[in-house]
């Protein structure tokens, strides 16, 4: 009887101490290990690390950083993520990317976590040295230094930014203003008027006449410079040049072969057209001009 008491006692305790081993799996270290790519590294400089972590088929693995075994590094990227079968599980290779905040010789022991289905376990990695070196000279205060007073800097806007602006629109204003005026007294000059009296009647057409009228009467003078160019015309050529416009009476003249007499003949009509019936006014020269050129095509000094 006391032995099977024992016995049972015995089974108790066995039991125990293996729920117990299996409950402490929980927290402990993990089979796995990390590599540093450097040994050191200054104050929130980035350095690449490989985490070795192998686990049961079916399980996930995850870093779980921030903890206390971390040491002041933190995680900044998980670079790739890769698995390899190995005969006792699965081999999970993760690059990553961190940084060391807290100067000095520090242990890093990350910890990683191992899901499988609804069981998440923590478990911390082997500890590696690192070294991370700060960026500040070994007699720096460890405070705020106080920000410089400001300074001008070039580039500034000119006192004369404004002056100017108020200038350009002023010089603007004035051209345009300008511009308006000139246009609207073009157009007042060359808007046609009363129509022109016709001469009197009896008076003798000649270009002595016309030149007599060219400075005081510029539209009789152009008038009787017309009436004599197209009355010649009629006369040498035998065409009806008074019934006929510039056009038409240019257009007879280039069929009869004389195309250089034509484009005279057009170019004096048409400015004659211009003074009689749409207000132009050519200059004295150009009138002297015009007159000149009726007398080459007329064919006779008067």
């Amino acid at each position: 009887m006391n032995a099977r008491r024992w016995l049972l006692l015995v089974s108790l305790l066995v039991v125990a101490v293996s729920v117990a081993t299996l409950a402490g799996g929980t927290g402990a270290r993990a089979d796995g290990e990390v590599r540093l790519a450097r040994s050191s590294a200054a104050v929130g400089e980035h350095f690449q690390a490989t985490f070795r972590v192998l686990a049961p088929p079916g399980a996930t693995v995850e870093l779980t950083p921030g903890g206390p075994s971390w040491a002041g590094v933190e995680l900044v990227s998980v670079d790739s993520v890769n698995q390899v079968q190995q005969p006792d599980g699965v081999a999970w290779l993760i690059q990553a990317t961190l940084a060391g905040f807290a100067p000095g010789q520090v242990t890093f022991a990350p910890t990683v976590s191992v899901v499988t289905g609804s069981d998440v376990r923590t478990e911390q990695l082997p500890a590696v040295p690192l070294r991370i070196l700060s960026t500040l000279p070994a007699d720096a205060p460890l405070e705020l230094s106080p920000l410089p007073a400001p300074v001008a800097i070039s580039g500034a806007e000119s006192p004369w930014l404004k002056p100017g602006i108020a200038a350009g629109a002023l010089a603007a204003a004035a051209v345009l203003i300008a511009v308006v005026w000139f246009a609207a007294r073009t157009l007042l000059r060359r808007r046609p008027g009363a129509p022109p009296e016709p001469l009197p009647a009896g008076t003798p057409l000649s270009l002595q006449g016309a030149e007599s009228l060219l400075h005081s009467d510029p539209v009789s003078a152009y008038r009787m410079m017309s009436a004599v160019v197209k009355s010649t015309l009629a006369e040498r050529h035998g065409v009806r040049a008074t019934a006929l416009t510039t056009r038409e009476l240019r257009h007879r003249l280039e069929l009869g072969g004389e195309r250089w007499e034509a484009r005279l003949v057009a170019g004096l009509l048409e400015e004659c057209d211009s003074v009689i019936y749409a207000g132009y006014r050519p200059a004295a020269e150009r009138r002297e001009a015009d007159l000149t050129m009726a007398r080459e095509i007329v064919g006779a000094a008067e």
